[in-house]
């Protein structure tokens, strides 16, 4: 394929001679020389923090554990006659922590569990084999476990410790109990609830732009590097390719296919200072493929080989992949996986507020219309809700003839009703409602003093979403409202989401840009 002639070309290129081999001593075989890649450590199924990376089938590409292939530098490196050891259940490691046990293997180390006997909390210890690292890899990784050391973040992993264990260098880390994003949306099997989706790209995006104040690029954002706990808080992961924004030798291509930013493949020379907006595009990669269920340039049935897609590659508009996705996210997920980096989202920071922005349009209705005889509470609602959506219409009403005639009238996007009203009750106006098909996905909350079971079993029925008894916190009518919408997919009535595919080298034209 066209990245294995690149890679191939390039490598060719650089590559020194091979020195000559020394015959071996007698009576020891040394095995012949194998294609090695320097590979990203990744956080991988069930084992909370795993290293892998597997020697490449093919030259320039490598299948990390997830299925994907990962790029990294090709080299021939001899085998060791003699492999190091690694640490075994009930060693210890650094004099301080007893190993328990082994959470995941790679062909450049291990990720074990164990316990701090001075501060007694569980860790993770993560060591990569002595015999694979040359004296530029040591350096950097050391380096990068240093400079990752000094981010105290609670959305990125916690690096304790950095030392060394039989001249394997290792890094002591926090253990975080839980999953993956990849294992965690495979599980799931559809795209979840959107707003628990944006808290988790949230807390993504809180813990990579700390990655950026530290003068990092993390260079391997991908959903197996992204680490779930029980409350389902995410924390960044997989420190071993990220690479300092000064200073360092950026000519090897890093990361796995489906999450590099074209600038990395196309123009690796250019990373000697890598580009945190290269971080941008893999969130945004992700962020489209947790929203959506679909990868944005994967094709179903298709595995992941392309690293990045064509130019002018067609990607679909989410709105049209997932129809209850509200139109709002559709530019701030283009914009961050736009082709040119000039015209990407400018910094982590930005996505995550166009994110909030549209998870909070997704909920905000355009026009309300409040039907409540009791005058009193009807204003003290008027007043909340004004508040809350001071670019909303809202139009309140005494009884539901009224409010029947209101929401004919013009669109509306939520009904807030009570249930006894003079002229025509709450279940009355419902039941009118519903029988009218362009109103079938209007959202209805009813308000009550005196209703019970009954009631909202026949107003549930007819199809009203929520039933509220008052006394009622008006706080909590805010977020009925909110929640009503979303599980209506109803967008305000203006906006409709766009349908069909838009050119990626093209987004800027078709879409409006999120605000910096």
């Amino acid at each position: 394929m066209w990245l294995r002639g690149i890679l191939q070309a390039r490598n060719a290129s650089a590559a020194p001679a091979a020195p000559a081999e020394k015959p071996a001593p007698s009576g020891v075989v040394t095995p012949a020389p194998i294609r090695e890649h320097r590979l990203a450590p990744i956080a991988d199924d069930d084992a909370t923090q795993r290293s892998a990376g597997v020697p490449a089938a093919s030259a320039g590409v490598d299948a990390d554990d997830d299925g994907r292939p990962t790029i990294g530098r090709v080299r021939d490196v001899p085998s060791p006659a003699v492999a190091v050891d690694l640490p075994e259940p009930g060693s210890l490691v650094g004099g301080t922590y007893r190993v328990v046990a082994e959470l995941g293997r790679g062909s450049m180390g291990v990720v074990l569990s164990a316990f701090d006997q001075k501060l007694e909390r569980t860790v993770a210890i993560k060591l990569i084999r002595a015999e694979l690292l040359d004296p530029s890899l040591r350096r950097r990784f050391m380096d990068e476990a240093r400079v990752m050391a000094q981010i105290n973040h609670p959305n990125v992993v916690c690096i304790h410790a950095l030392g060394e264990h039989n001249s394997m260098p290792y890094f002591v880390m926090e253990l975080v109990e839980g999953t993956n994003l990849e294992q965690w949306q495979r599980r799931a099997g559809e795209p979840g609830d959107i707003g628990i989706s944006v808290k988790i790209l949230n807390d993504v995006c809180l813990g990579l732009s700390a990655i950026h104040e530290a003068g990092a690029v993390h260079r391997d954002i991908k959903p197996s590097n992204i680490l779930l706990d029980t409350q389902l808080r995410s924390r960044v992961a997989d420190f071993g390719v990220s690479a300092l924004s000064l200073g360092t030798d950026g000519a090897e291509i890093v990361g796995t296919p489906g999450y590099l930013a074209p600038e990395v493949v196309l123009s690796p020379d250019k990373q000697k200072n890598p580009d945190p907006r290269s971080d941008v595009y893999a969130l945004g990669c992700i962020a489209y493929e947790l929203l959506t269920g679909a990868h944005p340039f994967k094709r179903k049935g298709e595995p992941l080989w392309t690293v990045v897609p064509q130019r002018d590659a067609a990607i679909a508009v989410p709105s049209s992949i997932r129809p209850d996705l509200p139109a709002a996210f559709d530019r701030v997920l283009l914009h961050a996986i736009e082709w040119n980096v000039e015209r990407r989202t400018p910094s982590v920071e930005a996505f995550r507020r166009a994110l909030v922005d549209a998870m909070e349009s997704e909920g905000t209705p355009e026009r309300i219309v409040v039907a409540e005889d009791d005058e009193e509470f009807r204003d003290l609602i008027e007043l909340r809700l004004r508040q809350e959506f001071p670019g909303t219409e809202l139009e309140c009403v005494g009884n539901g003839v009224a409010a029947l005639e209101a929401i004919a009238r013009k669109p509306t996007s939520v009904a807030l009703i009570d249930l006894q009203m003079p002229a025509m009750d709450g279940v009355a106006l419902t039941e009118q409602l519903r029988n009218r098909e362009d109103l079938s996905s209007m959202p209805i909350i009813v308000l009550t003093a005196s209703g019970g079971a009954r009631e909202w079993q026949r107003l549930s029925t007819m199809g009203a979403d929520r039933f509220l008894v008052k006394p009622v916190q008006l706080d909590d009518v805010v977020t009925f409202i909110r929640q009503a919408l979303r599980e209506r997919g109803r967008r305000p009535p203006s906006t409709r989401a766009p349908s069909g595919s838009v050119r990626s080298d093209n987004v800027r034209s078709a879409l409006i840009e999120p605000k910096d």
